[in-house]
């Protein structure tokens, strides 16, 4: 006899305009904090109080942003572990129209045998300006975990005003030694980050940054800037420089608007 095992499913709806929330809708095991903060910026910290998600699971979060300045980010980093079923679904829409946003959730932990899919979908107005750093673990190399197997189909799609301006996936599926193995790929390194920037911001800091990307030492990390954004990728063995690093960045570019929780 085949038995149902429990899953979970968590559902943000959040609309921030003028830093003021005017809708909060939150279910399930997806939960949101507001921390109090003396900065003009307004802080949202998303929480998963099932503490990771597994087959079957889903997890949706949809947020308006209105002429406001915010910050988002994850209570802790959003764990993938092996199930059995179908794949966890995690899907992000964000809609920003003449507003700053710094997306800055903490990072993604597949583990051995994991599988999900996760679309990330942002939609800017020329007005707007988007900071955004997403870090991919496969497997935590002071935990001494190592992945064989994984099913993982990851999805960004960015526009402004409804126009693609960035799109980018990744695609494993069962055996992943060839992935990582690949000096053109992952190169044997277990952490990866994405930053992209884009808006008028980008004018702003492009110089800059490239002058701070240059002192990086500690990990693999280049840029790139075209078409009026910025791609940073960064590769290292662990997680742990990689943190110091994106820190080094965002302290650097964005300053008192990195979240508390971060450093947490």
């Amino acid at each position: 006899m085949l038995k149902k095992l429990q899953r979970s499913e968590g559902e943000i709806d959040l609309k921030i305009s003028d830093n003021e929330i005017k809708k909060f809708f939150q279910k399930g095991s997806s939960k949101v904090l507001i921390p109090n903060s003396h900065n003009k910026i307004k802080e949202i910290v998303l929480i998963n109080t099932s503490g990771g998600a597994t087959c079957n699971d889903i997890i949706k979060t949809n947020i308006k942003i209105e002429n406001s300045k915010t910050s988002i980010t994850t209570q802790a980093a959003e764990k993938i572990y092996a199930g059995i079923g179908d794949p966890a679904h995690i899907n992000v829409n964000i809609s920003i129209k003449n507003s700053n946003i710094n997306w800055l959730p903490k990072e993604l932990i597949l583990f051995n045998n994991a599988k999900l899919k996760r679309n990330i979908n942002i939609d800017l107005d020329r007005s707007s300006n988007l900071f955004l750093c997403e870090t991919l673990i496969f497997g935590r190399k002071a935990m001494q975990e190592k992945i064989n197997n994984l099913f993982f189909l990851d999805h960004w799609n960015i526009s402004i005003n409804n126009e693609i301006k960035h799109f980018e996936a990744i695609n494993i599926n069962k055996n992943i030694d060839q992935t990582f193995n690949n000096k053109f790929s992952i190169n044997q390194n277990s952490a990866f980050s994405t930053v992209l920037i884009f808006g008028d911001i980008v004018d702003q800091i492009k110089d800059d940054l490239k002058k701070i990307i240059k002192k990086i030492t500690n990990v693999s990390c280049e840029i790139s800037t075209w078409n009026n954004k910025i791609a940073i990728r960064c590769l290292a063995n662990d997680n742990y420089n990689l943190k110091k690093t994106l820190n080094y960045i965002l302290e650097n570019i964005i300053h008192d608007k990195v979240p508390k929780s971060w450093y947490l």
